[in-house]
């Protein structure tokens, strides 16, 4: 059984979430590192703004931190899912 993933943002002023990625996964695993990756990138693209990520039927918000120097932690990031969902597994 596939487990599904997606990934969007909740531009500024605006309701609705806009779709940036999505996928399917063997395991639930393989899903959370996938949306994980694809987090990072799209944080890289579009800086510090509101995610919503969804893995399975788990909805989670994620608003990325900043580095001392004001930058998008991403490596702090990256451990976000892993780490949010490690009961989940």
């Amino acid at each position: 059984m596939d487990i599904t993933w997606t990934l969007g943002v909740l531009g500024a002023g605006v309701e609705n979430v806009l779709p940036l990625a999505g996928g399917a996964a063997a395991t639930r695993a393989e899903a959370v590192e996938a949306a994980s990756d694809a987090l990072v990138v799209a944080a890289m693209d579009r800086g510090r703004q509101e995610y919503r990520v969804c893995v399975a039927d788990t909805l989670i918000g994620v608003v990325p931190g900043l580095t001392e120097q004001g930058d998008v932690d991403l490596f702090g990031l990256a451990e976000t899912l892993p780490r949010i969902t490690s009961n989940d597994r």
